[in-house]
């Protein structure tokens, strides 16, 4: 009788044992897959405005001015004029002293503009304007340098599809402006 209850009993921890593998198995495997499913964070790009680009506009420009924008009390403007290059560079600070915008132009057509946070972080990355129109990749930024939003202009307005994200470089969510728009089309939220 005690053999037969032994055949039993090593039967029972045979089973066990290979259900015991499989579970574990199951868990890698799940495991595995989560990770994989794991979504790629949007870049960080800590584009700062560089104080040694105010030392070469004073070196290279020939007349320098200052202007308020407004109330003098709320936003200034640094005018650095190169007659030379017929280029002016218009340097925007806040009351804080912050650097908050910068414009280029040349025959008083703008072929550069940029906008930065109080910190300096730098808001957007827009490609040269060609024809008077953006063409080309661009990038927009949260504070912390995360990319906002990236994608392409065409012929001046947002083109294909444009990537959101939030502040910690999740995708949020991805317009379709078609082959050029200024709203889009169409909005996918991926969260």
């Amino acid at each position: 009788m005690w053999s037969r209850f032994d055949v039993n009993l090593d039967k029972l921890c045979m089973i066990y044992r290979r259900l015991t593998m499989k579970l574990i198995v199951i868990y890698v495997v799940i495991l595995f897959m989560s990770a994989c499913r794991q979504t790629k964070l949007s870049d960080i790009e800590v584009i700062k405005f560089e104080n040694e680009l105010i030392e070469e506009l004073h070196k290279t420009s020939d007349t320098m001015y200052t202007e308020p924008i407004g109330r003098s009390d709320f936003y200034t403007a640094d005018y650095f004029v190169n007659r030379k290059d017929s280029v002016i560079t218009k340097v925007i600070k806040d009351s804080l002293e912050n650097i908050v915008g910068l414009i280029k132009s040349k025959n008083d057509k703008v072929f550069f503009a940029t906008e930065y946070y109080p910190n300096g972080q730098i808001k957007g990355k827009l490609p040269e304007k060609t024809s008077g129109e953006y063409n080309g990749k661009a990038r927009y930024y949260h504070e912390n340098g995360r990319v906002r939003s990236e994608g392409q202009f065409k012929k001046g307005l947002w083109s294909g599809e444009w990537k959101n994200y939030d502040k910690a470089g999740h995708l949020v969510s991805i317009d379709d402006y078609g082959d050029g728009n200024v709203n889009p089309i169409k909005t996918t939220n991926v969260k």
